[in-house]
C-alpha cells in the first residue's frame, strides 16, 4: 500500500490522467487479452483430458470477467472499447502452450507498466485485481500437460 494509499484510504487528491488517456492506455491490455482468450479457447478445444477443458474453462470464465471490467472502464471514460471482432479464431487453432505463456508474459509486462501511471482509483483497483488473476491463471495453466 502506497503513502497516498494510507493518507486518504479512499482516494488519491492528486492528478490523474483523462479518460481519454485511460482508454488509449487499456485498450492495447483488451486487445492482448482478447488473444489470450482465443488461444484459450483454442488450447480448451484441443485439450486431451476433461480435466484440462475444465480448469481452462474455468480460467476463460474470470478472464472474460476481466475483459468485461476494463471493457466498462473504457466506456465509462466515454471511449470505444477494443472489441476484438477483428480476431479469427481460426489463427489460433492451433495455438499452443509456449504461445499462450508468451501472451500472458506480454500481458503482465503491460500490466507492470500501468503502476508508474497516475490512474484513477477505480481503475488502479481494476489493474490490480487483473494483475492478482493473470498471475493465479499463469500459474494454474502453466503446465496443460500435467
Amino acid at each position: 500500500m502506497g503513502l497516498k494509499d494510507l493518507l486518504l484510504k479512499q482516494g488519491w487528491a492528486g492528478k490523474t490522467i483523462g479518460r481519454s488517456e485511460t482508454t488509449e492506455l487499456l485498450n492495447p491490455i483488451i486487445r492482448t487479452m482478447n488473444h489470450i482468450m482465443q488461444c484459450l479457447n483454442s488450447l480448451s478445444a484441443g485439450s486431451a483430458s476433461a480435466d484440462q477443458r475444465l480448469r481452462i474453462e474455468a480460467a476463460l470464465r474470470t478472464h472474460r470477467m476481466d475483459i468485461g471490467k476494463l471493457c466498462e472502464t473504457v466506456f465509462s471514460c466515454g471511449g470505444v472499447a477494443y472489441s476484438g471482432t477483428d480476431l479469427d479464431p481460426r489463427d489460433f487453432e492451433s495455438a499452443t502452450e509456449a504461445q499462450y505463456l508468451e501472451l500472458e508474459t506480454v500481458l503482465a509486462e503491460q500490466l507492470a507498466s500501468q503502476h508508474k501511471i497516475e490512474h484513477q482509483m477505480r481503475t488502479r483497483a481494476i489493474l490490480g485485481v487483473l494483475e492478482e488473476n493473470q498471475r493465479s491463471r499463469k500459474n494454474t495453466l502453466r503446465n496443460l500437460a500435467s
